[in-house]
């Protein structure tokens, strides 16, 4: 099973390299054959200007996704370019630094007002990245041509234009890597229809109701069985989700069993999670075993796999760590419980914050 397993993940990832090296050897010629008459300042005026340029790009597409979002109802809670990342929180928006790798390449965070028409409305979300890219190869190609002739302006503008596109392209292409899906990879599942479109649909539903405030005990556990099911059957890499949500919803029903075998299943899948969000696998497994195993040895050693990143709610991190305080310094824990109700508000998902807050109850009242 384990080598089936490993197999099914290498050759995604073999295809995407093979697809990915195909399409960079086909621009390098390109630029190679349309370089030939360009002077020898101009490539190093882009090679000086090539990593702002970049950034720029991905932060065109990225908000791209923003405004396709707004468009359609979403709630727009995050923006990531580069080292560069904006995080609404209660108190308006706030700049940080991001230092996971694995989404320095952008991320925009929108999360569905609402359940209806979601499959529409997601896909319109999805297309707004290209569709914004493409925007800026147009306007920056054409600003290229309009500009005079040898204009360093002008060969700063046929930069950008090509960095979009190349965004364009390798978005818009259907492939998984790296624990994420492309714009276009899941414009095509919801296009296809079938099986993959309702997987989708489902994990669209349930990121909306939970973000929206319903609690992991108050999700539709049928819909949870049915995404279950359908991301076994496709072998989907995001099928490790549904895990998540089995624990959350049985802890937060106080069924402790049913709770702890679902997280053994979500922490087997981890590595199928991207490096940046992993980290949440730890936390969720650290509290549990605090908390409700109140097996502190366990607990401290998923602590130790935990890698601290913007993206992750800070109220968790410091439930953790108040709940590791607990047998050594009560003073401190209860400190650490303050600052993790504080930034309740602050969490994406709100429905997860509603089941953390009845957990840091319990907590304090271990301190007090």
């Amino acid at each position: 099973m384990k080598t089936k397993m490993k197999k099914a993940k290498i050759i995604p990832t073999l295809v995407s390299l093979v697809v990915g090296g195909l399409f960079g050897f086909l621009i390098a010629s390109a630029g190679v054959d349309a370089g030939k008459d360009l002077p020898v300042e101009v490539f190093v005026l882009w090679g000086i200007a090539f990593l702002p340029v970049i950034i720029l790009v991905i932060a065109a597409h990225e908000a791209g996704h923003a405004v396709a979002g707004i468009s359609q109802n979403f709630d727009f809670r995050m923006f990531v370019v580069g080292p560069f990342m904006w995080d609404r929180e209660q108190d308006g928006w706030k700049f940080k630094w991001n230092k996971n790798v694995n989404v320095a390449g952008g991320m925009v965070i929108c999360l569905p007002r609402g359940t209806e028409n979601l499959k529409k409305r997601f896909m319109v979300y999805g297309a707004g990245g290209p569709l914004a890219s493409l925007l800026l190869t147009v306007v920056g190609y054409l600003l290229h041509i309009a500009l005079p002739s040898g204009s360093y302006i002008g060969y700063l503008f046929l930069l950008i234009a090509l960095l979009s596109f190349l965004i364009f392209v390798v978005t818009i292409i259907p492939l998984h890597v790296g624990g994420f899906t492309t714009d276009g990879g899941r414009i095509l599942n919801l296009l296809r229809g079938g099986e993959r479109a309702q997987f989708e649909t489902l994990m669209i539903k349930l990121i909306t109701q939970s973000s929206a405030g319903v609690r992991p005990a108050l999700l539709n556990w049928q819909d949870l069985v049915e995404a279950d099911h359908l991301g076994r059957k496709l072998n989907s890499p995001f099928h490790i989700y549904i895990q998540s949500y089995f624990f959350q919803s049985a802890w937060d029903k106080g069924d402790l069993e049913l709770a702890h075998q679902h997280l053994l299943a979500y922490v087997a899948g981890s590595e199928s999670i991207p490096e940046g969000l992993r980290g949440m696998v730890w936390l969720d497994a650290a509290l549990f075993f605090a908390v409700a195993k109140q097996d502190y040895a366990q607990a401290r050693t998923y602590w130790q796999n935990f890698i601290p990143s913007a993206i992750l709610p800070k109220a968790q991190i410091h439930a953790v760590e108040a709940a590791l305080l607990l047998e050594e310094n009560r003073q401190q824990a209860a400190e650490k419980i303050d600052a993790a109700v504080r930034e309740l508000p602050n969490m994406l998902d709100r429905g997860a914050a509603l089941a953390l807050h009845d957990r840091l109850l319990v907590l304090k009242g271990i301190a007090a």
